[in-house]
């Protein structure tokens, strides 16, 4: 379904968002915390040693 979730920077991005209502809800505050991938992009070209291009991260393996 198609969301429209407000960033920190008070723009407005229209998202398809999938899962249970609850998910959804959820990733929505999670987006209002975050700056947008437009704002994001400016910045780092603005300051580019302040943010990293890439950000490696590990996913924990899962426990059977």
């Amino acid at each position: 379904m198609l969301y429209d979730v407000r960033f920190r920077c008070n723009h407005v991005h229209t998202m398809a968002l999938t899962g249970q209502a609850e998910d959804r809800a959820r990733k929505i505050a999670w987006y209002s915390q975050m700056i947008c991938p437009e704002c994001r992009a400016h910045f780092s070209a603005l300051h580019p040693d302040s943010m990293p291009a890439f950000r490696a991260f590990t996913v924990p393996a899962r426990s059977m």
